[in-house]
């Protein structure tokens, strides 16, 4: 089964005009979509055999053609970068940001490892936790032709007080010194 693109949960919902990206359920369909929307447009014209832009013109995770374009520091993929009138860069906005801090690609790239960071061991031992492996691997921030083929097979953590599942990369939740977790309705100071 395909993951989630947004938690890296099993997927069953797949983007109906695309078909490339899966998602949870309607609410993470709903969070991707702001991103997808234009990325979406391109791939349909290439699933359709029709003119698609260059590459090198538009951002390869979200689709835009109307901000500044830079290149991945790891793969040397084309990307947005959306900066402020201070030049920060807007964590959220900034697909470049976000490929280069929530990415396993990025994380092989800056340790060094070599070789192909989808088979990369050191990477998978650094993380040690196979849904942040999974979700690093498979998350929007990746490129969708360049994501983990087979990320690892987790048990989902459920919180400790009412049970509900927590995905620990897509929503808020506290860890416990036990190891447990609780979800963002049953953690304290909501």
């Amino acid at each position: 089964m395909a993951v989630c693109a947004i938690c890296a949960h099993p997927a069953p919902v797949q983007c109906a005009a695309c078909r490339k990206v899966a998602y949870c359920g309607e609410e993470h369909q709903k969070v991707g979509w702001t991103k997808h929307k234009k990325l979406c447009k391109i791939l349909q014209k290439i699933e359709r055999g029709e003119p698609a832009p260059d590459p090198k013109t538009y951002c390869g995770l979200c689709g835009t053609t109307s901000l500044p374009m830079r290149l991945t520091r790891c793969c040397g993929r084309t990307v947005c970068e959306e900066m402020d009138e201070t030049g920060w860069t807007y964590e959220r906005g900034s697909c470049l940001y976000n490929h280069d801090r929530y990415t396993l690609c990025d994380h092989h790239h800056e340790e060094e490892h070599g070789g192909d960071w989808k088979t990369c061991t050191k990477c998978v031992d650094y993380y040690k936790d196979p849904e942040t492996v999974a979700w690093l691997g498979t998350n929007r921030s990746n490129f969708l032709d360049d994501v983990l083929p087979n990320p690892p097979i987790f048990t989902p953590k459920h919180c400790s007080q009412c049970g509900k599942v927590v995905k620990k990369h897509a929503e808020s939740h506290t860890g416990l010194p036990s190891g447990g977790m609780l979800c963002y309705s049953c953690k304290p100071f909501n």
